[in-house]
């Protein structure tokens, strides 16, 4: 059997490993149009201000040991440029040399992952931050120019890190502009309060109306009340599936990520899909959504491989939640389930609740050496079943933050407040206070349950 995967990224390393951990003998080929594969794409903002020091340090596996320990065979610099699903026939351009080759398949995974929305305009002090080449660009750009001011278009995790990351190398006139900071509720007060202590202006609820090329050195961004002038422009819009090359096939695709089920099975007999460039489940809104995470896109090349090793369905995907953590200088964040709003729209009679306390005991300095720090957590529930339907978290250390694990897996059981107020949870003075902010909030919102 031979297996092509396009993409030499952990989805697409992942399904190439779990085949070859069950058939030594299968023929694999793993297409990679870049210099690098399996990388932590999430590290780079701290690879861009120093905070990990070598791009190595990002990566999780080398060609090298990918071909010698796993003997899964790559080719760098190869881009594939056209699939014939019906005689199971890649074409390949050989960047480098500029050369085109064919090749067939018996079982394909695309793993093409996503790439950024751009601007049409190009400027060199206009960055994006997707691969290590463009963080590369931005250290070598930052290294050479005495930028002095930044604007960053865009609120989500990407532009929320950068902000510290430009902040760190000494650029301290940044401006954020953008629709909301990633949260739709009140947890945004928190982020911005965090921004704010850093002296970094936040413009929300507006959008870039133009952007002006002053000269070589200087950029002016129109608003719909002001002007902005800067030195540079990090766009962190989103992103979109990495697909583009399968426009005018029969794949079946949604908004341009790849259709698959719960085995990573496209409407392709022998074509798979897993990472970035394809659809999640989400298991509250009960229908594919296009979310690209790092640990979904990890389970879903796993679960690709899976299927095709054992040509049967074995194991599958069991969905996601959306749980994610990001951080925003000394404020840790996450989220997961849905909002109210969402809630709503599939006819839930939902509300909310947010609580503020104490991360540790009141008593207990906290890793900043401080006192009485609080933390924020919001549940949103169903006031009728009592199901818990999402959940967010703003804290002053990882430590806080990570207990959206905890309500990601009240989801994952279908718990109501009820349940969570049972919960056993663990205590120390370092840790938590007696109360968990979880049990406290599960105390709030169960007086607003009917």
């Amino acid at each position: 059997m031979k297996l092509i995967v396009i993409g030499g990224n952990p989805a697409g390393l992942s399904a190439a490993s779990a085949v070859r951990r069950e058939h030594a003998d299968w023929d694999i080929m793993v297409y990679e149009m870049g210099n690098y594969i399996s990388y932590g794409s999430c590290g780079l903002p701290y690879y861009v201000y120093g905070l990990v020091e070598k791009r190595d340090n990002l990566m999780t596996l080398t060609p090298e040991i990918l071909q010698k320990k796993r003997n899964i065979p790559l080719k760098l610099c190869h881009k594939v440029t056209a699939v014939d699903f019906d005689k199971k026939i890649v074409k390949v351009l050989d960047i480098k040399n500029s050369q085109e080759l064919q090749d067939s398949y018996d079982y394909l995974v695309i793993a093409t992952g996503a790439e950024p929305k751009q601007l049409a305009i190009d400027h060199p002090n206009i960055f994006y931050l997707h691969t290590i080449p463009d963080a590369d660009r931005i250290k070598m750009e930052i290294k050479k120019k005495p930028f002095t001011s930044g604007v960053l278009i865009g609120l989500g995790y990407i532009g929320l890190e950068m902000v510290e990351a430009y902040w760190e190398l000494g650029v301290k006139n940044l401006t954020l502009i953008g629709p909301r900071l990633i949260y739709v509720t009140e947890s945004q007060k928190y982020i911005r309060e965090e921004l704010e202590k850093h002296k970094i202006r936040v413009i929300l609820g507006n959008y870039v109306k133009n952007i002006e090329i002053l000269d070589n050195d200087k950029l002016r961004i129109s608003l719909k009340d002001e002007q902005v002038d800067t030195d540079f422009i990090q766009m962190s819009i989103g992103v979109i599936p990495n697909t583009t090359l399968f426009k005018n096939t029969r794949l079946k695709m949604e908004q341009g990520a790849i259709v698959v089920d719960e085995f990573m099975r496209t409407n392709i007999d022998g074509v798979f899909a897993a990472g970035d460039c394809a659809t999640s489940f989400h298991n509250i809104l009960n229908e594919n959504v296009y979310l690209p995470l790092a640990p979904a896109a990890n389970k879903q090349g796993r679960i690709a491989g899976k299927t095709i090793a054992s040509e049967g369905t074995v194991d599958s995907f069991s969905g996601i939640f959306g749980t994610s953590l990001w951080k925003v200088f000394n404020l840790y964040c996450g989220r997961t389930g849905i909002s109210e709003q969402q809630a709503f729209e599939l006819g839930i009679q939902a509300d909310h609740i947010l609580i503020e306390a104490n991360e540790v005991a009141h008593y207990y300095p906290n890793m900043h050496g401080k006192l009485g720090e609080k933390m924020s957590v919001l549940l949103v529930f169903d006031v009728l079943s009592h199901k818990l339907l999402g959940a967010e978290i703003t804290s002053p250390s990882p430590i806080g933050a990570k207990k959206i694990d905890v309500l990601a897996t009240a989801l994952a059981a279908s718990m109501t407040i009820e349940d969570l107020q049972k919960l056993d949870l663990g205590y120390h003075p370092s840790i938590s206070p007696v109360w968990d902010p979880i049990l406290v909030a599960a105390n709030v919102a169960q007086k607003k349950l009917k």
